[in-house]
């Protein structure tokens, strides 16, 4: 299967950012999203790959091995935070490619050095093959259609493709694929690179083509570049090829102005450096290579990658609790940034950049938790009076603080007959559409988040002295909670979802879909259960919804359509939402597991979920070692194989998971506390964690076997009080030993 790594520009609120996808193959898709949200698939899968050619004996082959059926030897792939790096050699010659986004400039930048290795001269080629697309979306989600002509331009060095459509949002719709130097010629269309069955695998250049200038028009219209290059024996030589986004060739001619070979080793430089400092931001240590990697490397980019990737308000949101960890400014921006797309009267689109004006009733609901994590992670309750304008209202602006409580009163009032929390076109679970037959809908599930919302904003209102608001928000919680332990406790577990004719899923007495996941794990993250109550339905998601490879979202799966429970219920069983392993759902589990000093299930839950579960291995997922993945599938025939990687908010889940509450480095407004949730398999472990400034390394000894309250904390060889650590100067490092 492929491997995929990500690349993309800084979080830029004003101006273009870049998303690129790179596999170990060299394929991968590159799009633009501007300010407003219009959005341009420049380069989609299986439509880009760079080639190497002797020219004396049209030899070919590509650095990554694929596409072209060369046998190259020395095979080398390496994902790096900043980059990815394909090489190989073949009869004599050897390839390095290296492939990145800029921080601050929209473009993928590919070079590729080719070394000479043999005792003769040798003329090369090397062939750079995109084939542009240019649909997209303007700034409301609208698709955009496509009729495109391309020419091959020498002034900027390779081919300009536009999109001529009638109803294009901008003139932006125009994509260049350029080389930097030694430009011999180009293409402007796939059919003139390939033979008639179209094959990337055997292009014409395995038979001697060369570039001929010809321009294209029609849907796959390309840009395909040619380098011609004399190496000496023993010499090395690059070829630099740019693709992006722009409004004519002046704008290229003028990129070209700016950017050198050593211009861009200097911004790849950058680029490592910006991820080296999030990756300083914690590591950790738990006696696994693996988990290790995982998390001090790769899991804050897939954080930071999801944040340009997704641009929905809960994705993004969910991802900035997490993110903040490793660069709070970057996810205080981001929460800034999404609450400018908020409705004056506190509810919130589906999505932002591009707009998505369907109503699921959760996302106000995220509001009210990360703005408090935000603050405990950073100290900053300046961001509370940061003023951010409602969308689409004539002006009128608010506090980050007026957003919140905004949000906490919309769902408040927001309730259906029951007194919970209406869920309108859906919630969280996207499967729970709306049909006709349903009718009005209610969800417990966030009328729970409302409930971990009120209290959040209870003790944040009461921190910086707002008294009304705190009680407000504290008489939220206790009205709700009381209307949920009433109405939507079902003797054994609490329901999902109350339809307007009163049927109940996620009840006991349904056929399908009894018992569903989130709302036991909600019940123990808002307060709504006590602790007895919380014990005994989390021992019911032990017995009934775990599995294997991870923890079913519910159960049994519905296995027919029911128009009362929407789209999941026409989808495959045990695949996603309809009983498949949801793993973003598992995250909740695992932190309400140790709420509940759980420790053993706390510590399966992330075992079963993370890459690499013995008792599901990636050679049966399929899931890349170094990136959490939204699901696993239950159904037989392809039981445990991955639903997709990277876009998913399980990475934000179990990053506190781990971070916070296993190795219980948590943020709070006093300070860093140290409430570990440590299992028997981990006699001792590590964590090194930046807060406010200062690093604290702490050591866990776990000999004992397992549990929750520490028995004893010291801070450089000083006993402290508490579970609370001491505020440290910025700058400091803090040595801190904790026994259970």
């Amino acid at each position: 299967m492929k491997w995929w790594n990500l690349h993309c520009t800084s979080i830029n609120n004003d101006g273009d950012e870049m998303y690129a996808e790179t596999a170990h193959c060299n394929d991968g898709p590159v799009w633009v999203r501007d300010a407003e949200g219009v959005t341009c698939n420049l380069v989609s899968y299986d439509q880009k790959y760079h080639y190497v050619r002797d020219d004396e004996t049209n030899a070919t082959f590509c650095p990554s091995g694929l596409p072209a059926p060369a046998d190259v030897t020395d095979r080398k792939i390496e994902f790096h935070c900043e980059k990815t790096v394909m090489e190989s050699r073949h009869e004599g010659l050897f390839a390095s490619q290296r492939v990145f986004v800029p921080r601050e400039l929209p473009v993928e930048a590919t070079t590729i050095w080719v070394t000479n290795e043999s005792d003769r001269p040798r003329k090369v080629s090397v062939f750079a093959y995109a084939m542009f697309q240019l649909d997209g979306c303007d700034s409301s989600g609208q698709g955009m259609g496509k009729n495109n002509s391309a020419h091959v331009l020498p002034e900027i060095g390779g081919v300009l493709v536009s999109n001529r459509h009638k109803d294009l949002p901008n003139e932006r719709f125009k994509g260049y694929h350029i080389a930097l130097e030694n430009f011999f010629n180009g293409n402007a269309y796939r059919d003139h690179f390939t033979r008639l069955d179209y094959s990337v695998s055997a292009p014409r250049i395995l038979w001697g083509w060369n570039c001929d200038g010809r321009p294209g028009c029609g849907p796959d219209c390309a840009g395909i570049l040619q380098v011609k290059l004399e190496l000496a024996p023993g010499e090395t030589k690059r070829a630099d090829f740019l693709i992006g986004q722009c409004s004519g060739p002046d704008e290229v001619l003028a990129l070209r102005k700016k950017v050198s070979p050593e211009q861009l080793d200097a911004w790849c430089d950058e680029a490592k450096a910006c991820e080296d400092k999030r990756g300083d931001a914690w590591t950790i240590d738990v006696g696994s290579e693996h988990y290790n990697g995982l998390f001090n490397i790769f899991l804050k980019k897939q954080l930071y990658n999801y944040l340009i990737n997704k641009s929905g308000f809960r994705d993004n949101l969910q991802v900035d609790m997490a993110l903040a960890m490793a660069d709070p400014e970057a996810a205080e921006a981001n929460l800034v940034r999404a609450l400018s797309s908020q409705f004056a009267d506190g509810s919130v689109p589906h999505g932002f950049r591009p707009l998505n004006r369907l109503k699921y009733s959760d996302k106000p609901a995220w509001i009210l938790q990360v703005l408090p994590s935000l603050v405990k992670e950073s100290g900053n309750f300046d961001l509370l009076d940061v003023e951010v304008p409602f969308f689409e209202a004539s002006g009128e602006s608010g506090s980050v603080f007026e957003h919140a409580q905004r949000a906490l009163r919309y769902l408040a009032k927001d309730t259906g007959g029951n007194g919970l929390c209406r869920q309108h076109h859906a919630d969280w679970n996207d499967g729970l559409e709306a049909t006709e037959e349903a009718g009005e809908r209610e969800s417990v599930f966030v009328t729970m988040q409302l409930c971990l919302g009120a209290r959040e904003i209870a003790e944040l209102a009461e921190r910086v002295g707002r008294d009304d608001a705190a009680n407000e928000a504290r008489e939220i919680f206790e009205t709700f909670q009381h209307r949920l332990n009433d109405v939507a406790w079902d003797g054994e577990w609490y329901q999902r979802t109350i339809c307007e004719d009163g049927y109940r899923i996620g009840s006991k007495d349904a056929e399908f879909g009894k018992i569903f996941l989130n709302t036991q794990s909600w019940a123990v993250l808002s307060g709504v259960a006590d602790e007895v109550r919380g014990r005994a339905i989390m021992a019911k998601v032990d017995e009934l919804l775990e599995d294997d490879i991870g923890y079913r979202i519910c159960k049994p799966p519905f296995a027919r359509f029911d128009a009362r429970v929407g789209r999941m219920s026409q989808t495959m069983p045990g695949s996603n939402e309809n009983g498949g392993c949801y793993n973003h759902a598992a995250g909740f589990k695992g932190v309400a597991d140790c709420l509940l000093g759980r420790s053993e299930q706390a510590w399966r839950t992330f075992r079963k979920v993370t890459p690499g579960n013995p008792d599901n291995p990636i050679s049966q997922s399929g899931a890349e070692p170094f990136s959490y993945v939204n699901s696993y599938s239950s159904v037989p025939e392809i039981y445990g194989q991955k639903g997709y990687a990277w876009r998913t908010g399980t990475s934000g889940w179990f990053c506190q998971l781990m971070i916070e509450y296993i190795l219980g480095a948590r943020r709070s407004y006093d300070g860093l506390v140290i409430d570990p949730c440590l299992p028997k398999e981990l006699p001792e472990a590590r964590i090194s964690r930046k807060f406010r400034g200062a690093t604290y390394r702490i050591a866990l000894s776990n000999r004992p076997g397992g549990g929750k309250s520490p028995k004893s904390i010291t801070v450089d060889g000083q006993p402290v009080d508490g579970d609370t650590l001491p505020l440290a100067p910025a700058g400091a490092t803090v040595e801190v030993e904790v026994a259970m």
